[in-house]
């Protein structure tokens, strides 16, 4: 097995460029099976997907600009797809990201609550052969503005087939930049683990 290697900002950009044009193929050798820019003809395959979109659609709406701001992220609103967001900081003009929100349901097949860490921190950690992809996908949503959609295989020892991620923008209140990533993360035909399975998995892996 080759050596982990964390991606350069360089390898980032480049990889961003890719997705961006539509060729994210020639970044990505294998794992990821759909990145896509989401307009309105986009349909999703999950009621979760368009629960989340018809809420950032609606707030975002409310705003002259058609901009969904960081004052519009309401938990309360957002329901029972709360357990599977993620809510993460922009760090490095998207380069990175920090967790601010991990949901349940995503720490409970993963192993592990990544609240307050970096998404670099995370690969690192996990020595994930996707971190270029995990990264490179923020830095084009932060570029273009624009909710991304993709479709992807989990890292081996994750009890799901693949992750269905939608990636929604969030500007700061002055609709100048991207401030946050509001994120929704599926898993295709997995379970969530038992307190006990947590509690092993999680010491197996980062004790």
């Amino acid at each position: 097995m080759p050596d982990w290697v964390d991606p350069s900002l360089e390898s980032i950009e480049d990889a961003a460029d890719l997705v961006v044009s539509g060729n994210w193929r020639r970044a990505f050798d294998h794992g990821v099976d759909e990145i896509s820019f989401v307009d309105e003809s986009w349909v999703p395959q999950r009621k979760e997907h368009q629960d989340l979109i018809d809420f950032w659609t609606d707030r975002k709406s409310q705003r002259p600009d058609n901009l969904f701001t960081s004052r519009m992220v309401d938990p309360t609103a957002i329901g029972k797809v709360l357990s599977k967001i993620l809510l993460l900081d922009v760090a490095d003009d998207g380069f990175d990201a920090r967790y601010r929100v991990y949901g349940t349901g995503i720490s409970s097949m993963v192993g592990k609550d990544w609240t307050g860490k970096l998404v670099s921190e995370m690969n690192r950690s996990v020595r994930s052969n996707q971190a270029l992809f995990y990264r490179a996908c923020y830095r084009a949503v932060f570029r273009t503005a624009k909710p991304l959609y993709t479709h992807h295989q989990p890292l081996s020892w994750i009890d799901a087939s693949a992750w269905k991620r939608l990636i929604l923008p969030v500007h700061d209140e002055a609709g100048v930049k991207i401030v946050r990533f509001l994120v929704c993360n599926l898993a295709e035909k997995g379970r969530e683990l038992s307190s006990q399975e947590w509690k092993l998995l999680h010491d197996q892996r980062y004790s």
